[in-house]
């Protein structure tokens, strides 16, 4: 537990002095202000906003019965919801922004886009001092674990899936995804890195044995979907090509591809077949959240408002 938040405090640093850096490499001393007044900010609220997230959505009705309030002020990490800590490190570079005079906030975003990308992949890894928290499905056969290289063994010397470092792969690739990201608007490096963590997430969320969850819906996995769906709806909104209805058609499709991915779980939990208990549900799912990705480069990349001047 220890290590665990050495390591932690060891990569929420390192991020935000990549942010600063990256004001400097703009030759934004202002920016470089801001980035710095938003460290202690997003350190704070991202606790503060994931003890909350968590406490809200999953012992809300423990508190509200039983007036236990244990998990309010339990350090455990699987106490926190990572989305919720995310919120709270975006609301604290707004407000920095804010009690800085920055204009426009969204230009900071740009710049943590690939520090809060890598800061998620080191997050991820750090989970490894954590034991089972953030492990999938038991591996039967042992040899395939060293197939698989990324496993981990329990207290028994059992192998389950390392989860927790797809995780961290995938928010690396992201992150140097970012590199690639035009630069026709403030926020859209920002908003696009954001919209593919969420839909990877939904994949690996899912594939977690311990997560917070309502029944078989994995609460991370639906704030990540409401978060795609506001990106979605903001990017919508943005364009100029199509009017009225039309315009929002994207985020239509995109309901619609989470209610499959939904309809896919439920076949997955019920399904006698383990193939599509495991590989199959999974590959469908998968698909699914590469059309969504598909679905979002229209309105995102294809139909935004003529390019802003940057301040």
């Amino acid at each position: 537990m220890s290590t665990y938040l050495i390591l932690v405090l060891c990569s929420v640093t390192a991020a935000f002095l990549l942010f600063i850096i990256a004001n400097f490499r703009h030759s934004d001393n202002r920016g470089a202000l801001t980035a710095a007044v938003s460290f202690p900010l997003c350190a704070a609220l991202g606790f503060i906003f994931a003890k909350l997230f968590y406490v809200l959505l999953n012992e809300l009705e423990v508190i509200i019965e039983w007036g236990e309030w244990d998990a309010l002020f339990s350090p455990e990490p699987s106490t926190f919801c990572f989305t919720g800590g995310a919120v709270g490190v975006w609301l604290g570079i707004i407000l920095a922004a804010r009690f800085t005079g920055y204009k426009p906030a969204a230009i900071l975003l740009d710049r943590f886009a690939l520090p809060g990308a890598l800061l998620i992949a080191a997050l991820r890894m750090a989970e490894i001092e954590l034991g089972s928290l953030g492990t999938g499905r038991f591996i039967e056969t042992p040899e395939n674990a060293y197939f698989l290289i990324l496993a981990v063994y329990n207290k028994y010397g059992e192998p389950h899936v390392a989860v927790f470092v797809w995780e961290a792969i995938a928010a690396i690739i992201i992150a140097l995804l970012s590199f690639r990201c035009p630069d026709d608007r403030p926020g859209l490096r920002f908003e696009l890195t954001v919209f593919r963590l969420c839909v990877c997430q939904i994949l690996l969320e899912n594939m977690r044995n311990k997560a917070m969850s309502w029944g078989f819906v994995k609460i991370e996995q639906l704030l990540c979907a409401i978060i795609l769906m506001i990106l979605m709806l903001l990017a919508c909104s943005r364009c100029e090509k199509k009017q009225g209805v039309v315009r929002y058609l994207p985020a239509v499709y995109l309901f619609l591809c989470i209610a499959a991915i939904v309809g896919i779980e439920f076949l997955r939990q019920r399904s006698p077949s383990r193939f599509m208990g495991l590989y199959g549900g999974y590959l469908m799912m998968g698909a699914v959240l590469c059309v969504i990705l598909f679905i979002y480069q229209v309105p995102a990349l294809g139909l935004h408002r003529h390019p802003q001047t940057n301040h």
